[in-house]
């Protein structure tokens, strides 16, 4: 079955060529890539040959921006190009890939302590010249191959790989032991370097040198995309490494991470812990109050809070006014003093008594709106068991399970420290330490912009794995820090409403959601391609959609995805056509 695309897709550059010859005698007898070749080897087409040519080859050091021990490929795998096919149920396609060589990289440590960092880097036959780096997520420690989709594009768009991209990914430089925690390898401080930023750094060095051996060159353009953790990556490659990146896509980024972790662990287990505080069995309420205050406020009643600014006061208002009369829980139906706390706090954020990396004293709270919608209040607030269960009980918060990780392996450093206990006052040092190293919080993006980098930024404001006004008021600190004028050359931020988590959109049918879902898919690599490539400046808005999973992959729904600073304001009529973009206009908030 052939791939609908479009002629960007299908416009891939001729491949590279390299020499076998000094492929496999540099495989032999070098252990540097600075010696240059005796004559100008002879050329060829990429192919299976050449690939395994690479099987063994060793990247010294003095190659890798970050300290190691060098690296080396443990294996070099010559994949052929497999078709776009039909899912065993036939619901769906499952995307096909090119030919391509994989290799399995391992980046060694300088403390023998401390864990390799693997990767892995396919280059495709048909190179388009270019190099894509994704992100990975939670706390890592699973290797992120690289084969994948672009980050929320739709089913009509290749696989980057397919499009031509030299793609690479890593498991940040640790891997989860079987029934093990997440969060130990924090215990190793060269472990918690390379989570933090050193392990992409040093990928993307390895995959550069690695691509030039492969195509006797190095990429013309590389871009980095990734989403949650992987948003975070993003934005520290732009803070710490502006000179490796040309574009970068970050979505619902958990860049203020050491701000994030204090607060989950506080509003999903110390807040929780106390008597009738627990919001289980009250997610449903908490979505059904502000749908019922906010809904409307965008112009259209639809199960999607839009103007999420606006909806604020009267959101606050409206679950104030849901108190049970006695001032405990009193049932399904109203909330306990202890339960408006948790409430009031999940809204406000979290503001610590010192300031951290980049002088942040503060978190973020949530916005309002999708609070119902399935994995959303029920997974990241309230969970199935009460924080008191135990850090480590199945059924806790994903809140309260990432922040009791960060206290206790990141800050106490101690497995057995009670989180329910934790105050950051008692672990100042160590908390700056550890923000210095995690927050990708700074607002100086000069060097970036210099060099002629640009970035995208997308947050779904009914994200409550993190605070989707984060990324805006990061945006917000880079316009204070660099000016309007100069932030809009190179930094475009966007908001898509209705939205939980890295969401890709919610299908039709689904429950707390209009009847034709809420759309989620739009191709930012694209848009990213024709700005840095074209200097085309994004749009102010973008059109969200939701498809058929079938070819022609026709749309079943779409909204527009507005810049920063608007939302999308319903102007058509009938409930129906909210399913329609054209029936919506970027209004101001």
């Amino acid at each position: 079955m052939k791939r609908v695309s479009d002629g960007r897709h299908m416009k891939l550059a001729a491949s590279g060529a390299v020499a076998v010859a000094a492929l496999l005698g540099l495989s032999a007898c070098s252990d540097s890539l600075d010696d240059p070749p005796a004559e100008e080897p002879p050329q060829f087409l990429a192919n299976a040959e050449t690939c395994k040519a690479l099987t063994g080859r060793f990247i010294p050091a003095s190659a890798i921006g970050e300290p190691s021990t060098g690296a080396s490929v443990s294996s070099a795998t010559y994949k052929t190009a497999v078709a776009d096919a039909p899912n065993q149920s036939g619901n769906a396609i499952v995307q096909g890939t090119p030919d391509y060589c994989e290799l399995q990289v391992q980046i060694s440590p300088v403390d023998t302590a401390a864990p390799s960092i693997k990767s892995q880097i396919n280059l495709p036959t048909k190179w388009n010249g270019k190099k894509l780096q994704f992100g990975g997520s939670g706390y890592n420690g699973s290797l992120v191959s690289g084969v994948q989709p672009s980050r929320n594009a739709g089913p009509e768009v290749p696989l980057p790989l397919t499009q031509g991209y030299m793609t690479a990914g890593t498991d940040s430089g640790h891997q989860v032991p079987p029934g093990g925690d997440q969060a130990s390898f924090a215990l190793n401080d060269e472990a918690l370097k390379n989570f933090a930023y050193a392990a992409y750094k040093k990928t993307h060095d390895v995959a550069v040198q690695l691509g030039q051996l492969y195509y006797g060159k190095k990429p013309s353009k590389s871009y980095y995309m990734g989403g949650s953790e992987g948003g975070r990556e993003a934005m520290m490659m732009a803070q710490r490494y502006p000179a490796d990146y040309d574009g970068i896509v970050s979505i619902d980024p958990v860049m203020n991470w050491s701000g994030l972790q204090t607060f989950g662990n506080y509003v999903g287990g110390i807040l929780q812990s106390r008597p009738g505080a627990w919001l289980n069995g009250k997610t449903q309420l908490v979505h059904d109050t502000v749908q019922g205050a906010c809904d409307a406020l965008d112009g259209i009643s639809d199960g999607v809070v839009s103007n999420y600014k606006g909806c604020k006061t009267e959101a606050d208002l409206a679950l104030a006014a849901k108190r049970c009369p006695s001032g405990a829980d009193e049932g399904a139906g109203c909330f306990s003093d202890a339960q408006l706390a948790v409430l009031n706090a999940a809204h406000t954020g979290y503001t610590f008594n010192f300031a951290r990396s980049n002088g942040v004293m503060s978190y973020a709270g949530f916005a309002y709106g999708g609070e119902g919608l399935s994995g959303n209040w029920d997974r990241w607030m309230a969970g199935t068991a009460a924080p008191t269960a135990g850090p480590d009980a199945t059924g806790v918060s994903q809140l309260y399970l990432y922040g009791n990780y960060y206290v206790r392996y990141f800050i106490a450093r101690n497995r057995n420290f009670n989180p329910l206990t934790y105050d950051p006052d008692n672990f100042r040092e160590r908390v700056l330490e550890v923000s210095n190293l995690m927050d990708a919080t700074d607002p100086d993006l000069t060097a970036f912009f210099k060099r002629g980098g640009k970035l995208i930024l997308r947050e779904d404001i009914s994200d409550t794995a993190q605070s989707p006004l984060t990324g805006l008021n990061y945006w917000d600190a880079v316009v204070a820090k660099m000016g309007r004028e100069t932030v809009d050359q190179f930094f475009a931020a966007y908001v898509a409403t209705g939205l939980p988590h890295t969401s890709g959109g919610i299908n039709a049918g689904a429950s707390n959601a209009p009847s034709y879902g809420i759309p989620g898919r739009v191709d930012l690599l694209a848009v990213l391609e024709n700005w840095v490539e074209r200097g085309t400046k994004p749009a102010d808005q973008y059109v969200l959609t939701n498809r058929k999973a079938l070819p022609p992959y026709e749309v079943d729904a779409s909204k527009p995805m507005c810049r920063y600073g608007s939302y999308p304001k319903y102007v058509g009529s009938g409930s129906a056509s909210g399913s329609l973009a054209e029936n919506y206009t970027c209004a101001p908030n």
